[in-house]
């Protein structure tokens, strides 16, 4: 079993140094920085990650709950110095198990709070989703060179700034929207 180490920058000015320190201050027998995936794959199953806090072991919920699944998966434990996380013991399996928690709980957040964003913005009349390039007076006129004998498809595409399969979907179309 190795403790691998692990120590990432804070945004906030966090010195790296210091992490490092209390990493090796802890016999931390392999040091990665920066880079949780290069840690990650160097560990094998038994080993322990070791960070300084929970914050330096990923910047988001989402990005905990990946890394923290792919420890379980490995079989390769946490342990956070700072806030006394150790998934090594005995409950470690209900430290994780909280963790996914509440990675979920945050994950149901956000999708409630896009609905909720989306519906009022259509109920001010936004039009959702990726604007359309063309009018619909642009479209007939593509329509009508598109079906003229002998014209040729990739200059059309292009001069409409579309790519040929957008143009083939456009002039094919029944309804613009």
């Amino acid at each position: 079993m190795k403790k691998i180490g692990y120590a990432r920058a804070s945004p906030a000015g966090q010195a790296l140094e210091i992490q490092i320190s209390k990493l090796r201050q802890y016999g931390c027998d392999e040091l990665f920085q920066d880079e949780v995936a290069t840690a990650l794959g160097y560990a094998r199953q038994g080993d322990v990650l070791v960070v300084t806090r929970l914050d330096r072991l990923a910047d988001s919920i989402r990005g905990l709950s990946a890394t923290v699944k792919i420890l379980r998966q490995r079989n390769v434990g946490l342990l956070v110095l700072e806030q006394g996380l150790d998934t090594t013991t005995a409950a470690g399996e209900a430290l994780y198990q909280a963790l996914e928690a509440v990675a979920e709980f945050e994950r149901s957040l956000t999708n409630e709070r896009i609905t909720i964003g989306m519906a009022k913005a259509k109920a001010k009349g936004v039009a959702l989703g990726p604007r359309m390039k063309l009018t619909a007076a642009e479209i007939e006129a593509l329509r009508q060179e598109f079906n003229t004998p002998g014209v040729n498809k990739t200059e059309l595409a292009q001069k409409y700034g579309l790519s040929r399969a957008s143009l083939y979907r456009l002039a094919q179309e029944k309804v613009y929207k």
